[in-house]
């Protein structure tokens, strides 16, 4: 095989390994929406289909194809995941609303300094004019 034409195919296959790299990594949560543009749709696996359970839940592509370009995630998996993913966020309001409490907290014992430096600067003026 010539180099040039070996050289090509590695960066093929290393694009292709790559977008299902892609594929596999953005498969997290409850998506809407395949890789393709394709919406996804809520499918149940056949009752005669005996490698996993009977009646199992999947979001699967409209156009899906083994070849890992297309989405078919586990019903369980996607909820997991998307229940995973809004913990993350309740977690990250709690700790901003507990920051915002303390910076309200801050925030009045300035303006009760301010207020007393302005009360101190006007007593200095008065002070100084006598």
């Amino acid at each position: 095989m010539d180099p040039s034409d070996e050289r090509r195919d590695m960066k093929a296959r290393k694009a292709h390994y790559d977008t299902l790299h892609f594929v596999t990594d953005s498969m997290q949560g409850i998506q809407e929406r395949c890789v393709c543009g394709q919406r996804l749709l809520r499918e149940r696996a056949p009752a005669e289909v005996f490698d996993y359970l009977p009646g199992k839940r999947f979001f699967t592509c409209k156009n899906y194809k083994d070849d890992g370009m297309h989405y078919r995630q586990p019903w369980v998996c996607a909820v997991e995941e998307e229940l995973g993913i809004i913990n993350r966020r309740v977690e990250k309001y709690e700790e901003h609303k507990s920051l915002v409490v303390k910076l309200e907290v801050q925030n009045k014992e300035l303006k009760a300094q301010v207020e007393m430096l302005i009360a101190r600067v006007s007593e200095l003026e008065r002070w100084r004019s006598s």
